[in-house]
């Protein structure tokens, strides 16, 4: 396979997800090459990070730990599960295994 339809198979599976055009993370779940990349707490997608709460004043406000939506977390590679937050890695493993099942029934 050649490196051009690599990277255009790569930019395509990135751009799955509805928030690419405004994204400017450098490590993404969606990333054939994510084992690559480096960076900081910060450099990682909203679906990758912990939940964390801040207060300011009298409100708080939470970050991080969300699931990821299905339409995106059905193309993360399973080689980028290990990334993922903990509730996008159970919701990405009870959907394999539900797709799994599904295909395994008598018709």
């Amino acid at each position: 396979m050649s490196l051009k339809i690599q990277t255009e198979e790569l930019t395509q599976n990135l751009k799955k997800c509805r928030n690419f055009a405004r994204c400017n993370q450098n490590r993404c779940p969606l990333d054939f090459e994510l084992h690559l990349r480096t960076g900081s707490e910060s450099d990682k997608c909203r679906w990758m990070r912990k939940a964390s709460k801040t207060k300011i004043g009298s409100k708080e406000f939470v970050s991080g730990g969300r699931v990821m939506p299905d339409a995106i977390l059905i193309f993360v590679p399973e080689s980028n599960l290990k990334w993922l937050n903990r509730v996008s890695q159970r919701r990405w493993i009870k959907f394999k295994q539900s797709k799994y099942e599904n295909n395994t029934t008598i018709k």
